[in-house]
């Protein structure tokens, strides 16, 4: 109608990130504040799509083992926000909104039917019957404050699009798994409104080594301890199943030490103790009672020790190729050779090449430095009004349900601290206008 003025749409609160920590912010904000007009954004197809893929596919929500102790990056600063969102009180949030919780021996907690899709639904299903939206394909190509409000520009399926909110959550993650929706993009955008970002790479992640050394190897299994050495003397250790794959090594007691790898500029050794239970000196004993055996041929000395492809490859390397097939009896070993055998089961090293990269990372370490952020509420000390949660901060934890707790739980208190300075009187005055 001519003559008359349209009114800007401004949304209350804007959540850019539709993964664990985005969807949690949203959820908990439309339950603080029933009515709030929440839009949450999200560059991929669908929302929570890294979502299904923790704990491959059971969703790991948290641990019994929640501390600092177990988180990386700024960990020093975050024993106020996992003390006000313990595992107990996640579960009872979860338990609150209908999704009942199992632990197993180790303490790692799931969704009691062992389904990420039921977390991702319950999400959903809450942030959409509160009247939130959801908008997918919208990728964020910049946010801008002027005066009380944020303008998001962006794009969706091609066309220019532009967004304005009171309040803003950046929850977009990190960079890791970019088929799932790991992206640098977010961490420039928060870097040019003035964010000091430590520097991004690969976390929990399995790590290269030379070809002629992973080849013989692929596809094997074993029980172990790893230790991650660089050229500095700094190490880290840990223990589990060793996967052994066609490019280096995997597993969960791999991932666990690869951050000590960091940007990759040192040089660096992976070795392997197969039989962390036993001492040199054990070992030793137990390869001259199998080298009395004279019914075995002597490439067969570590079968019934070791899975038998390692064990095999333990013989190459010590005595060369073909020492696998070698005819004779393991009694034909002298001391001598049986000491270095039991030297390369305890000590089976790799040269580190690299990492499995972004696509094989399961967790971003770096991120925006806490020092900016007031975790009391999550919101940037740089710019007021503008919270950030989840994978996009300097945190990152081990294995286990580490960084989903920590997603859940500074999604939650963003949401909570958007949606209540929504209500101080300042913003109620800015609503009327």
């Amino acid at each position: 109608m001519n003559g008359v003025k349209r009114m800007k749409q401004i949304w209350d609160l804007v959540v850019v990130g539709a993964g664990a920590s985005g969807l949690m912010a949203a959820a908990a904000a439309l339950e603080y504040t029933p009515g709030l007009r929440v839009l949450v954004l999200e560059k991929e197809k669908k929302p929570g799509k890294r979502l299904l893929a923790t704990g491959n596919g059971r969703c790991n929500l948290s641990n019994r083992r929640i501390s600092p102790q177990r988180y990386h990056g700024d960990a020093d600063k975050i024993f106020p926000v996992l003390e006000r969102f313990s595992v107990k009180a996640i579960e009872k949030r979860f338990a609150s909104w209908g999704l009942p919780c199992r632990e197993d021996d180790e303490g790692r907690i799931y969704p009691y039917n062992l389904q990420a899709s039921a977390v991702q639904e319950l999400l959903l299903h809450r942030i959409q019957r509160a009247g939130g939206e959801i908008r997918c394909c919208f990728s964020v190509l910049s946010c801008q404050k002027a005066g009380s409000e944020f303008c998001l520009q962006g794009e969706m399926q091609g066309a220019e699009e532009k967004i304005d909110a009171r309040r803003v959550i950046f929850a977009c993650g990190g960079l890791s798994y970019p088929s799932l929706g790991g992206s640098e993009r977010s961490w420039g955008i928060l870097g040019k409104m003035g964010h000091d970002i430590a520097k991004g790479f690969p976390a929990l992640v399995s790590l290269k080594t030379e070809k002629k050394l992973a080849a013989p190897l692929k596809g094997a299994r074993c029980k172990g301890r790893v230790t991650l050495r660089l050229e500095n003397g700094k190490e880290a250790s840990s223990q589990g199943e060793i996967q052994f794959t066609e490019t280096g090594l995997s597993g969960i007691c791999v991932f666990e030490i690869s951050r000590l790898y960091g940007d990759g500029k040192s040089k660096a050794q992976l070795i392997c103790d197969l039989m962390p239970e036993y001492t040199f000196g054990d070992l030793l004993h137990l390869l001259r009672i199998r080298g009395k055996d004279s019914s075995l041929p002597a490439g067969s000395l570590l079968d019934s020790i070791l899975q038998k492809q390692v064990g095999r490859e333990i013989l190459r390397r010590c005595f060369g190729k073909g020492m696998g097939e070698k005819d004779g009896f393991p009694g034909e070993f002298t001391e001598k050779q049986l000491a270095a055998i039991a030297r390369e089961i305890k000590n089976f090293s790799f040269p580190v090449l690299g990492t499995g990269g972004w696509d094989a990372a399961q967790v971003t370490a770096g991120g925006v430095r806490l020092k900016q952020i007031n975790l009391e509420t999550m919101e940037s000390k740089i710019c007021k009004g503008l919270y950030l949660a989840g994978e996009v901060l300097n945190i990152d934890g081990d294995c286990g349900g580490f960084n989903l707790h920590w997603a859940w739980s500074t999604g939650c208190l963003a949401g909570i601290s958007a949606a209540r300075s929504l209500k101080s009187p300042s913003a109620l005055k800015t609503k009327k206008n």
